[in-house]
């Protein structure tokens, strides 16, 4: 495999990162911007967002199904140490490590007594979606704070580059 084969996957591990915090920022600000409608505009009460990160199981990774594309015989010390393509072809990308990301709804709703409101039920209670602006501010916080580690290893590996081209 090409040496920049290896400086793209850093890419796409990245990306797959910052797509993620990305979902989570806009998953927990939707929430907050939300958290006093009682109806959607289409007329449906507003259910909460969750972005939900799944890392895949041992069995599955994407890492160990690389590993097993290589043979390596360690029983002398010459040329045959190197990892040797097992696939059919090197120039297809070994893998897509990261977390997928998807976007979960759950309806969690909180009852206010205000007889006034249009939306009120018959009892003169209200339902609001049940965000809890603190835990928000916090989930945005934390995104924010993965996004920035994950553009730190693009920028890194950018400098890598940079220095790799100029020896």
């Amino acid at each position: 495999m090409p040496v920049g084969n290896h400086f793209i996957q850093v890419f796409r591990v990245a990306a797959r990162g910052l797509n993620g915090q990305r979902a989570a920022i806009g998953a927990a600000t939707e929430n907050i911007a939300n958290a006093g409608v009682s109806r959607t505009a289409n007329g449906e009460s507003y259910k909460i967002k969750r972005a939900v990160q799944r890392a895949e199981t041992a069995s599955e990774s994407r890492f160990a199904k690389t590993l097993s594309r290589f043979r390596m015989n360690t029983t002398r010390t010459d040329s045959a140490h190197l990892p040797q393509p097992a696939g059919p072809s090197s120039n297809t990308p070994l893998f897509e490590a990261g977390p997928t990301t998807e976007i979960q709804e759950t309806e969690k709703m909180r009852m206010e007594f205000d007889p006034s409101h249009p939306d009120a039920d018959e009892n003169g209670y209200v339902q609001y979606p049940d965000v809890n602006v603190v835990e928000e501010m916090a989930s945005i916080v934390s995104a924010n704070r993965l996004y920035e580690a994950n553009l730190a290893s693009v920028q890194a590996a950018r400098e890598m580059i940079k220095r790799t081209i100029d020896i």
